[in-house]
């Protein structure tokens, strides 16, 4: 018997790359700027972080806030992070103080000494012109066009295609002011409501506002220990699942193998688990005594699953955490109980 054949999971749909449909119409949107990245270059940070067995980078900017000079990125891409470098796209190293946290919205931001900084937009408008620019490590000049789309209290939203790799790039307009802070990417569903409207299969790109923030000052090291890094390692976790489910949906008896380096745990258990499958025979030759370690080996990695979401649902009742943190807390949670009943399939129906 085959399980549940045809499950396919998708997490995380945030920072999904789309390819630009005309290079003619960013040529255009291009023309609206009389700068460049060249222009803003000095302005630009790349974030190289390692941690959690892991290496990772994000990107940033220097802007002018409050009066003060500050380095502005995305909050996520620092939590995890026990080693952080930061640099301008020339090789510039900068050298942050101390470091404050939105409450609310995916940014933080560190002190640096006065210099030059971009300056911050009063009042982002339906249908004006931007373009976000960043520097990584593998791509080292970036600049998407678009306009803005959508205006909330916290968000702006934009049709510039920037990805995962542009988190935390400045969203510009054409004065070389600082829109908001490129944030997330959202997939609207299939649903049956959303069928033959301008929502149906949609991508969406957000970025947060950079005004009316609640900042919070932290011991970095102190609330990184405390909750940066099992937030790296649960993301860590659920990616490793991901390929495992979408593995399972395409054939459920076949050895797991792994495109990324998912945690060492999950490594484990699928070393174990590959033992229990063998050398992809196939459940039609499976013996009773296989299909009863092979729903074993599912049932285990289910519990898995559920101790780690209470241990995350315990750690988001800590005072310390801020809004935007509980809020990740609560959806790594809610995705780890998920897909806990997803292998609760995998197990029932191999039994017999």
């Amino acid at each position: 018997m085959k399980p549940f054949s045809g499950i396919k999971l998708i997490y995380r749909l945030i920072l999904l790359s789309a390819s630009v449909s005309a290079q003619s119409i960013q040529a255009e949107q291009t023309n609206d700027f009389d700068y460049s990245f060249g222009t803003i270059e000095s302005n630009l940070v790349t974030l190289n972080c390692a941690g959690a067995g892991t290496e990772f980078y994000g990107c940033g900017f220097i802007a002018r806030m409050d009066g003060k000079n500050y380095l502005v990125t995305s909050q996520h891409t620092l939590l995890g992070a026990s080693r952080i470098s930061f640099t301008s796209p020339s090789g510039r190293t900068i050298k942050p103080r101390s470091i404050e946290i939105a409450n609310t919205r995916n940014i933080a931001r560190m002190a640096l000494p006065e210099g030059d900084a971009l300056s911050l937009s009063a009042n982002p408008s339906m249908g004006a012109k931007i373009g976000v620019f960043g520097s990584t490590p593998d791509q080292n000049e970036v600049s998407l066009y678009g306009d803005i789309t959508g205006v909330g209290a916290d968000i702006v939203e934009v049709s510039a295609d920037f990805t995962e790799e542009h988190s935390g790039s400045p969203v510009l307009n054409p004065a070389k002011e600082v829109v908001g802070v490129a944030s997330y990417v959202r997939v609207s569903s299939r649903h049956a409501m959303k069928k033959g409207t301008k929502f149906e299969n949609k991508t969406r790109r957000f970025c947060y506002r950079l005004d009316g923030i609640s900042w919070k000052t932290v011991n970095w090291k102190r609330f990184n220990q405390s909750y940066g890094t099992v937030h790296r390692e649960s993301n860590t976790f659920i990616d490793g699942l991901v390929e495992i489910l979408n593995s399972w949906s395409d054939e459920p008896f076949e050895p797991i193998q792994f495109e990324s380096e998912p945690e060492r745990a999950l490594v484990n258990w699928a070393g174990n688990h590959n033992k229990v499958v063998g050398n992809g025979i196939g459940g039609d030759s499976f013996s009773r005594k296989q299909y009863a370690e092979y729903s074993d080996s599912t049932r285990e990695l289910a519990e898995v699953c559920r101790s780690r979401a209470k241990k995350i649902r315990m750690l988001s009742e800590q005072r310390g955490l801020t809004d935007f943190l509980y809020k990740e807390y609560d959806m790594q949670a809610a995705t780890l109980e998920y897909f806990a009943k997803i292998i609760d399939h995998y197990t029932t129906s191999t039994d017999y």
